[in-house]
């Protein structure tokens, strides 16, 4: 697989959020993300539930070719965690990181 897509390298950051925007986060829609490419890469699926028994995962997931996020609020801080991982290099990821805060702080209006 590596040999397919490359090394992925993977990361979690938190981002600052409030009561209100970490429930909105819980209650999103894949309507509610308007952007149509991550890192430059076109967007291939959000995934507000889970592909197999179509549970909520109680946020967003967000994914490309070369790479995705889930973002998903915290239960005890306020925050918000954002998983990301990129099949290219740092710099890619970076980029991921960069755009899927942006595309969350959009989507939570």
């Amino acid at each position: 697989m590596t040999a397919k897509l490359g090394n992925p390298i993977y990361q979690r950051i938190d981002a600052p959020a409030t009561p209100e925007q970490k429930d909105r986060l819980k209650k999103l829609s894949p309507d509610d993300v308007t952007a149509t490419t991550l890192a430059g890469d076109a967007i291939t699926a959000k995934l507000t539930k889970a592909p197999g028994n179509q549970a909520a995962i109680g946020g967003l997931k967000v994914t490309t070719a070369e790479g995705w996020f889930a973002a998903r609020p915290s239960g005890t801080e306020n925050v918000y965690k954002i998983y990301a991982e990129s099949f290219k290099d740092e710099a890619h990821l970076q980029a991921i990181f960069t755009e899927a805060e942006a595309i969350v702080t959009s989507a939570l209006g």
